[in-house]
Order: C-alpha cells, then sequence, then structure tokens
C-alpha cells in the first residue's frame, strides 16, 4: 500500500508542477506584451504629438504674419525740438489667438506639403523610440493627418497606429510563437 500511495503523490506533484509551470509561462508572457503594448503606445503618442507640433508652429508662424500685417507704424510729426514719437496703429482684430486664422490659414495647415511634414515630423520620433518603418519588425506605421477633417471643426486631428511582431516566449509550448501587437494614439489641437 506504500508503495501505491508514494507513486500517486508522485503523479500528483508532476501534475501541479506542469500546471504551476503552465500559468507562470502564461503569467510572464501577458506581462510582457502588455509592457510591449504599452511602449508601442508611447510611441505612438509621442510620433502624433511630434507631427502636431509642426502644425502648431505653423500656426503661430501665420498669426504672427497676420498681426504684422495688420499693425502698422505711422511717425507722427512733432514739433522742432523734441522727440518724434511712434505711434502703433491699433489692430481691429481680436486678441484670441485662433482668431487671427482665417479659413485660406487652415487651408493650408492641411494642405499636401503639411501632411508631408507632420508625417515626416511623426516618422522620425517613432524612428528615434526604435518602432519606425525602418524596424524589421514593424509591419505597419501609419500617420493620417488631417484624420476626419472637418473645415468647420474646432480641432485638428491626427491618427498615429504602429503593428508589430512580437515573438512570444513561453507560449510557444502552446504553438504560439509569435503575435501581432499594435499602438495607436489620436491627438488634436485647436484651430478655432
Amino acid at each position: 500500500m506504500r508503495s501505491n500511495e508514494q507513486g500517486q503523490v508522485v503523479i500528483i506533484v508532476a501534475v501541479i508542477l506542469m500546471v504551476t509551470l503552465f500559468f507562470l509561462a502564461v503569467i510572464i508572457d501577458g506581462a510582457r506584451l502588455m509592457v510591449e503594448r504599452q511602449e508601442l503606445k508611447r510611441a505612438a503618442d509621442a510620433a502624433a504629438k511630434a507631427g502636431l507640433v509642426v502644425v502648431g508652429d505653423r500656426m503661430v508662424t501665420q498669426v504672427i504674419q497676420a498681426q504684422t500685417a495688420e499693425a502698422s507704424v505711422t511717425v507722427t510729426p512733432t514739433p522742432v525740438g523734441s522727440t518724434p514719437g511712434v505711434t502703433p496703429t491699433a489692430t481691429s482684430s481680436s486678441g484670441i489667438f485662433y482668431d487671427w486664422l482665417d479659413d485660406d490659414h487652415r487651408a493650408t495647415l492641411v494642405a499636401p506639403p503639411m501632411q508631408t511634414l507632420v508625417a515626416t515630423q511623426s516618422v522620425g520620433y517613432a524612428e528615434m523610440n526604435g518602432l519606425g518603418p525602418s524596424n524589421p519588425l514593424v509591419l505597419e506605421f501609419d500617420v493620417a493627418f488631417p484624420y476626419q477633417y472637418d473645415p468647420g471643426g474646432q480641432h485638428l486631428k491626427i491618427h498615429v497606429r504602429i503593428r508589430r511582431k512580437v515573438t512570444v516566449m513561453f507560449s510557444s509550448l502552446l504553438g504560439i510563437e509569435e503575435g501581432v501587437l499594435s499602438g495607436e494614439s489620436k491627438q488634436s489641437i485647436p484651430q478655432r
């Protein structure tokens, strides 16, 4: 009877050990995949925000040009012997930044040259994070700007999506050797 009980204990311990190792492998792979998914999300966020920086810079340039064009400086005649005074002409437009942008300005913000600049900047930041199109594990890198564009809308939007192949370490025991993760980001900047 004793040897029969010992044989059963060995089988039970072996089964418990296998089940424990299986769950440990799933937990390790799952945690690693979660970390990699967060890495993809952060890289997509950085790429999208970098693209919008280009748009924001162009907006500032347009507003400064509009303010400069509207503001004119006139010199008022002064009596002999006194210092000449400079009188700036008051601007008629609002002091609100977005009020200085007209529809022509907004059209240049979504024109093909700007789309190229935004995409180039986004790809550059993704490359700096090691998740750009030149990475052989990156299956898809997509930048959509302007994303869901509405000319009368309040915001200009960008969408960046990165799909990456990942190798699964322990799940290969189940026949799963690799998978695909994706990370995406939707960011916006006000235009009105």
